[in-house]
């Protein structure tokens, strides 16, 4: 059996409206423990949205924008923005 692929794609999501974020927010610290912090505690607090195909892929993008998940990603993304700016553990 061939490995299976597959990718949670609310990890996809998030990453890219981190880099955003770094775009935006100069004061926001680069490094990789911040990075790390803050993608853990925002993914910890999104379900999870595994895909494995591209029509899973275009399917997840459908449900993104319909259930307004991307809105949820960004709150908890900027939650996890500003407990990891308060209280850096590097």
């Amino acid at each position: 059996m061939d490995q299976a692929k597959y990718v949670n794609y609310i990890e996809k999501i998030v990453r890219e409206e981190l880099d955003n974020s770094y775009k935006r927010d100069k004061d926001l610290c680069t490094c990789d423990r911040c990075f790390q912090d803050i993608m853990t505690l925002t993914l910890n607090h999104l379900p999870p949205k595994y895909v494995a195909s591209n029509i899973g892929h275009i399917m997840t993008m459908y449900n993104l924008t319909k259930d307004q998940l991307h809105a949820q990603v960004m709150v908890e993304l900027l939650k996890a923005i500003e407990q990891v700016k308060r209280s850096p553990r590097h």
